[in-house]
């Protein structure tokens, strides 16, 4: 509900501008007839691109224009571009043959000798086996997913099978945003994977986290900000994210000394903002409000590093399909925006190959043909080369200077090596990652076990991203194994990516502010109407500009405040039934936050805007 919601609203924010009043729709193929799927559909008025849109899985599409003249470019990778300029002075369609680029080079992907997988499988169940004694605390709210009419479940179903057509929409996955679950964390990694933290000795801690507004409380994107010492030296560095706010920590090592009256050094657009003295996220968040424009860049690098060892085989073809999917369900509804694609695949020392990349290009069907040149193969032992291939997408890849948001997928079944050198590679590398403003998402397949979840939990929260796991639900592949946390929702893989991706891109439009009455329709209790006892609950005035009052008919231990990834940004405690809770929101940005709490079995959430 909260996914569907926060996908409606991103795109009436930003699609108000772009509901044309003629539709210009058409197909792509190749001059033999073959459809092109997810080609590339950029269109330009003078030298300005206003709208870039993908083909479906049928080679159609179609985009809303004013009247006028526009210049259509049209790409798909082994095509020589076509470039027609149309004017649009009433709904048209428009169709495009393709002719084949002789000089374009296909990736070709390595003939294996045969996969090592069975000694990788025997050691993979044996860790499973062992690592499953310590998730006690771990239950699914959504039991009764397999049910649901949106789920396409295959019992049974082992890709091992080659009769089983991939296909998207299949897989199920959970996510645990650890940033949503401070308190819980910070319990649980005390308690169930405290081994694992002594075993990687890695532990994020002494956090802060910093807000940045301007004049106009939208948030300042991409901008530095650093985490300096008492001495004036640096402990940390990030960027501010799509909402403002930049994550810092005073630590990433187990045990490692932490300080105290740390300040923070913010930069933006060539002139720095100092705050002296930093509070811990314990006590509260850090604003600070500089007068500047609103300037929003329309730049989204997503890239993927794959696991291509041989377990990855029974989960890799169907990736495939979804993130064919994902990107295209996620790039059409934001057709303002230039979405950039990069691959990274990897396996492991002495395999065929350690490392495969494909750079940053705007033309998705160029990711596309490169990832459909792999394959699952090798393995042997249970540890991958995932710090190798990290450093590869980090520092490798060309990353834009200036960025909306830049996300790395990290998919994957195994950990890396744990040795001293390979533990402080990987403390370089979330640094690395959060200076540059890249937040990675791990998301995990069959056979990863705790040590594996603990380590890949601790790179998410180092980086201001998030953790994401496959589930049996689907039916595909081997055992998943559940994190431990006190609950998950199950959804669809690839609805949790475009919600994931969704928030990772939102921004409050600059000038325009969605009206009061434009917003009545969209701010909705999100009750079950099934629900038996259900309670009563309000909040007003909803838009508001500053004040919000919350009241409850029950007693309610606690209710959190929470922007749109779901990260806590104020918690109030013992809320009695029918007593107003009044805050003041003013000092947070424009746009749109989550009042939740939960009581009994059921979550219970509501939209503010803050205008």
């Amino acid at each position: 509900m909260v996914y569907k919601f926060v996908f409606i609203f991103s795109f009436f924010y930003f699609g108000i501008g772009l509901l044309r009043a003629q539709e210009v729709s058409g197909n792509m193929r190749s001059s033999t007839e073959q459809v092109l799927a997810y080609g590339n559909v950029d269109i330009y008025k003078g030298e300005d691109k206003i709208a870039a849109v993908l083909t479906d899985a049928e080679g159609n599409f179609n985009v809303k224009l004013d009247t006028g003249m526009y210049r259509i470019e049209v790409q798909y990778a082994g095509y020589e571009k076509q470039v027609v300029n149309a004017r649009v002075d009433a709904s048209r369609s428009l169709n495009f043959e393709l002719q084949s680029d002789k000089s374009y080079k296909h990736p070709v992907g390595e003939k294996d000798r045969g996969s090592s997988s069975y000694s990788e499988a025997d050691e993979r169940k044996r860790l499973f086996s062992h690592s499953k004694e310590k998730t006690e605390i771990t239950s699914v709210s959504s039991v009764e997913y397999s049910k649901s009419k949106h789920v396409k479940k295959a019992d049974g179903v082992s890709l091992s099978d080659n009769r089983v057509e991939a296909e998207s929409g299949v897989l199920t996955a959970g996510e645990i945003n650890d940033f949503r679950k401070w308190e819980l964390w910070s319990d649980i990694v005390k308690d169930e994977l405290q081994d694992y933290q002594t075993f990687w000795k890695i532990e994020p801690r002494q956090r802060y986290m910093v807000e940045l507004t301007n004049q106009n409380q939208l948030p300042i994107v991409d901008a530095t900000v650093q985490l300096v010492k008492p001495d004036g030296s640096i402990l940390f560095k990030s960027r501010t994210d799509n909402t403002g706010k930049a994550e810092l920590w005073g630590s990433l090592i187990l045990n490692q000394g932490i300080y105290s009256s740390c300040s923070a050094f913010i930069i933006h657009k060539g002139k720095t903002f100092r705050i002296r003295h930093l509070t811990p996220f314990s006590e509260g968040v850090n604003q600070k409000s500089i007068q500047v424009d609103c300037e929003q860049t329309k730049t989204v690098d997503i890239a993927f590093a794959v696991d291509a060892t041989g377990s990855m085989g029974d989960e890799i073809k169907f990736l495939r399909k979804e993130l064919n999917n994902v990107i295209y369900q996620t790039k059409n509804a934001h057709p303002e925006l230039t979405f950039n694609f990069a691959n990274v695949f990897y396996r492991d020392q002495n395999e065929a190959y350690l490392t495969r990349k494909r750079d940053f290009s705007p033309v998705l069907s160029k990711s596309v043909d490169f990832i459909s040149a792999q394959n699952a193969a090798g393995g042997g032992d249970y540890e991958e080369a995932v710090e190798v291939a990290l450093d590869e997408a980090i520092n490798e890849l060309s990353w834009s200077e200036e960025a909306r948001s830049r996300i790395l997928f990290l998919i994957l079944d195994a950990p890396p090596h744990n040795s001293p050198e390979i533990r402080s590679k990987l403390d370089a590398l979330m640094r690395q990652a959060s200076a540059n403003g890249i937040r990675i998402i791990p998301l995990v397949a069959s056979g990863i076990n705790k040590d594996a979840e603990y380590l890949l939990r601790c790179i998410a929260l180092a980086t201001n991203g998030t953790y994401a796991f496959l589930t049996d639900h689907s039916g595909i592949g081997g055992s998943h194994i559940a994190p431990t946390t006190d609950d998950y929702e199950v959804e669809l893989l690839s609805d949790l990516m475009i919600r994931v991706i969704t928030s990772y891109i939102y921004l409050p439009d600059c000038e325009a502010p969605v009206s009061e009455d434009e917003m009545e329709d969209l701010v909705q209790d999100d009750r079950d109407e099934n629900e038996q006892d259900q309670l009563e609950w309000t909040i007003w005035p909803n838009p508001t500009r500053g004040v919000l009052n919350i009241k409850v008919d029950r007693d309610i231990e606690e209710l959190f405040l929470t922007d749109l990834s779901g990260k806590i940004l104020e918690r109030y405690t013992a809320i009695r039934k029918n007593r107003v809770l009044r805050r003041d929101l003013s000092q947070y940005a424009r746009g749109l936050y989550l009042i939740k709490f939960t009581y009994g079995d059921q979550v219970y959430t509501k939209k503010a805007v803050l205008q």
